[in-house]
């Protein structure tokens, strides 16, 4: 248990790592353009990445990065998911079969033949004979603890101290029973309510990249003549910029498009999956769609512009 939960943080920061570089080299190594800002006088040189298409490739290796380390921890949210709606079925299967004159060990065998998530993954740690409240109660945490899983942990205090309560054991379940199934509908429901501001929130990153390439192909030159204009006819020295371009803007709006992408996936991982793995799951995937959409909506836009 401990050794999956360590490598799971190493995995985390390996990525956190990979990515930080890749964006580091994506504007290292990409072709720039030395953009002077002169304001009363005082000037500064920054060099600005001047190749979308260089940027671009780079920020799509690195939302791929991100994805590919994800997939674990949506696998991860998906079994906690499966186990969780099982918890409450896992209870009163123990419940019904003590109230019967089962044996601890003939219930927990019983659970076993009724198959799903949580039988499974109880089987891999129960291989003993004979099963007492202390054994189920530590593969039940172990399992919570590498999930990650507050309902498992509540179910393994809950059964330790029922079981060991004697003849009230089943009347002990059957609340557990009943209240911890209220909880689990509730929140299983609440996710499920909330699944289809997910799709909102990609028709919203699209919608920022189709109105942001509008923008840069119709307007930003526009912007960029008259604002030279406007400069040019202020005293010298108050304010100027220097070879600001349009592919120097349109670079930028790829790292915006990542950091949109990041951030609206972080939301929906906190308010939809309380997975914030997940979410970043999602934050890939809008990424490298918003970057292709930019790249094919930098091909066309000219030849849509002239029609």
């Amino acid at each position: 248990m401990h050794r999956v939960v360590k490598l799971n943080i190493i995995i985390k920061y390996t990525t956190a790592l990979v990515v930080t570089i890749i964006i580091a080299l994506s504007y290292l190594t990409a072709p720039k353009v030395l953009v002077t800002l002169s304001f009363m006088n005082i000037s500064l040189n920054i060099p600005l990445p001047s190749n979308y298409v260089y940027v671009s490739v780079y920020v799509a290796s690195a939302a791929l990065v991100i994805l590919i380390a994800s997939i674990p921890e949506y696998g991860r949210w998906r079994i906690n998911n499966y186990i969780t709606g099982e918890l409450p079925i896992f209870i009163r299967v123990i419940r019904d079969g003590l109230s019967t004159g089962l044996t601890i060990t003939e219930t927990i065998n019983l659970t076993f033949k009724q198959g799903g998530v949580l039988a499974r993954e109880l089987g891999g740690r129960l291989r003993l004979s004979v099963v007492g409240p202390g054994e189920l109660s530590a593969a039940l945490m172990g399992l919570a603890h590498e999930l990650n899983n507050r309902y498992l942990e509540l179910a393994s205090i809950v059964l330790e101290s029922a079981l060991r309560s004697g003849t009230k054991a089943a009347e002990v379940l059957d609340l557990a029973y009943r209240e911890l199934d209220n909880v689990v509908v509730n929140e299983l429901d609440k996710v499920n309510s909330l699944k289809p501001y997910i799709a909102l929130a990609y028709t919203i990153i699209i919608i920022y990249v189709f109105l942001g390439s509008v923008i840069l192909a119709i307007l930003i030159p526009r912007l960029i003549s008259v604002t030279s204009t406007i400069v040019s006819s202020l005293p010298t020295g108050l304010i100027s910029f220097g070879s600001l371009s349009i592919n120097v803007i349109n670079s930028l709006f790829v790292y915006s498009i990542m950091i949109q992408s990041i951030f609206t996936g972080m939301i929906i991982g906190k308010v939809v999956y309380r997975n914030l793995g997940v979410g970043l799951m999602h934050s890939s995937i809008m990424t490298i769609i918003a970057v292709a959409l930019n790249y094919v909506l930098n091909l066309y836009m000219p030849q849509i512009m002239h029609i």
